[in-house]
């Protein structure tokens, strides 16, 4: 074999396997963090029943977290009734319930929030029914209110179409860059939420879900991305022995292209 056929196979190797790297580890995993949501919370119990997809913005706030769509935070039309409306919210609209941190749903305005554990879940997620604290396992709601954030990161090398789906008891939400794709809010019994398909661009993209259980007795989510090609993942760096193999690929290309220049 000569010089430049061995070197182009060096190359396309390289590149199929640092490609392959980055599109198959950890495929169709996300993160998942617990939060359990004191008994107490001045929203538990309180919201208003029934199905909606207009309680929060389009647009994910400048803390990360959903905003509620109602007047006083800015909307202008189709917007959601304040009466029954989430009070776990800051100046802004944005909803506290996965935020230990910023939430003020307790006495005084404290937070009663906690955050409890953190895992990796595989999609799709489908906890239909008893998905209460601590960490999805408990009994009932006598330890609290369950809730929790999926997230993790797409990347895909092409344009792609994905597709997305959602149901919970009760709230869920799913953002991708930052803006919704999945829209369910409400108290109510488990229930399909709705979601949009889309094109994605080449790149990497982020996901993340928002869970909250805040009234008796049930709770449950289900979360799942459709796509021809795109894995849901965290992003992964390639081994240095896929990138050195790479560089060679590189260098031998170059060093016959300069070969065959000479020899013009």
């Amino acid at each position: 074999m000569n010089i430049n056929k061995l070197t182009k196979l060096v190359f396309a190797s390289g590149l199929v396997a640092v490609l392959t790297a980055f599109s198959t580890a950890n495929a169709n995993t996300m993160t998942i963090d617990y939060y359990t949501i004191a008994e107490t919370d001045r929203d538990a119990n309180h919201l208003t029943g029934g199905t909606f997809n207009n309680e929060v913005k389009n647009n994910l706030g400048i803390d990360g977290l959903p905003v509620l769509n109602t007047t006083a935070f800015g909307c202008l039309s189709n917007c959601f009734s304040a009466t029954g409306a989430p009070k776990d919210v800051l100046a802004n609209g944005e909803i506290t319930y996965w935020s230990p941190t910023l939430n003020n749903g307790g006495t005084a305005g404290v937070s009663d929030v906690s955050h409890t554990s953190t895992a990796t879940v595989t999609l799709p997620f489908n906890v239909s029914s008893n998905f209460f604290p601590p960490n999805g396992t408990g009994p009932n709601d006598s330890n609290g209110f369950q809730a929790a954030t999926l997230t993790s990161t797409l990347t895909n090398l092409v344009a792609e179409t994905i597709s997305f789906s959602i149901g919970a008891d009760d709230m869920a939400f799913a953002y991708l860059d930052g803006n919704i794709v999945c829209d369910l809010g409400g108290v109510h019994p488990s229930t399909a939420g709705t979601c949009t398909t889309t094109t994605i661009n080449p790149g990497t993209h982020s996901l993340k879900v928002f869970f909250v259980d805040i009234n008796n007795v049930q709770s449950g989510l289900n979360f799942n991305v459709t796509t021809q090609n795109v894995e849901t993942a965290s992003v992964s760096v390639p081994e240095p022995s896929l990138l050195t193999l790479l560089a060679l690929g590189l260098t031998g290309l170059g060093m016959v292209r300069r070969k065959q220049t000479y020899r013009l």
